[in-house]
């Protein structure tokens, strides 16, 4: 029997239009204290796909939430400018950030804003990275949008040659392709959301997705103009914390386990059946 696994990953990013760049998830003892009480309740573990230029400024406070609840870190490019998202020299950056602050190089790679591209995953295949999880299985118009409904809804290979990354997609909701993540929750408000979960599913490996300004948009308003972002960011941002609990507890409800991602990529790894698309063919 197939295992159910879903990963808690959590964008660490500065608040979405804060001009300070500060982040209120972790300079916010009540913040703190109710998002890090949901996963100790349920026994979930998080993996923090971290901008990586903030080590410098937050590393205390990643020591602290590592020793809180438990915490893998990934890397979440160096310094979160979708125009630069995954070349070259943005992906170097972020591994040797990422390597003075934790030891060891990282394993994972996320592209701001899901804009990875052929040669964004080229760089992570030269580099040794053993899994990216940067593509949304869904569509979104717009500057930085994406259009992936043809791509796998589960862990997928890439390949070139010898070399190979498994590629862990934002989870959708099964069929429907809408994103399994905590802003898409907030969006369309829980009672819609749980239904649409209940009658089209997901699959038995999930990353479920959240930013530390879902959990507060509207104390981020004032940053923004008006918007269709800011009109979708901003629903239902009071009620944030208590629909990523009800999120949290229904996946224990429905017999997932909480894993990070690379207890994920081991488990894939030895999967039969994944699918592989060769880097020649991306598009």
């Amino acid at each position: 029997m197939n295992r159910k696994l879903v990963c808690l990953t959590l964008d660490m990013e500065p608040d979405y239009g804060d001009p300070d760049r500060r982040i209120r998830l972790l300079d916010n003892q009540e913040y703190f204290d109710r998002y890090t009480g949901i996963i100790q309740k349920y026994n979930a573990k998080v993996t923090m796909f971290t901008v990586t230029s903030l080590f410098e400024g937050y590393g205390k406070k990643f020591e602290l939430l590592s020793q809180t609840i438990p915490l893998e870190f990934s890397a979440h490019s160096h310094s979160h400018d979708p125009n630069n998202a995954a070349s070259r020299d943005e992906i170097e950056k972020s591994i040797n950030s990422f390597q003075r602050y934790t030891g060891h190089a990282p394993i994972g790679y996320r592209a701001p804003f899901g804009q990875i591209d052929k040669t964004g995953l080229q760089h992570l295949l030269n580099f040794g990275f053993r899994y990216d999880a940067s593509i949304y299985t869904s569509f979104r118009p717009g500057k930085f949008g994406y259009s992936n409904m043809t791509k796998p809804n589960i862990p997928f290979r890439i390949t070139q040659e010898d070399k190979q990354l498994i590629e862990f997609p934002f989870t959708s909701l099964s069929g429907i392709r809408i994103v399994f993540g905590l802003s898409y929750i907030k969006l369309l408000g829980w009672k819609l959301f749980s239904a649409l979960w209940n009658i089209f599913g997901i699959p038995d490996i999930v990353l479920a997705l959240s930013h530390p300004h879902d959990f507060y948009f509207h104390e981020l308003e004032k940053f923004h103009s008006l918007s269709a972002e800011k009109i979708a960011l901003s629903r239902n941002a009071k009620h944030a914390f208590t629909y990523f609990e009800r999120m949290v507890r229904t996946l224990t409800m429905k017999g997932y386990e909480f894993v990070f991602v690379s207890e994920a990529y081991d488990y894939v790894q030895n999967m039969g059946g994944l699918r592989e698309i060769p880097l020649t063919n991306w598009n």
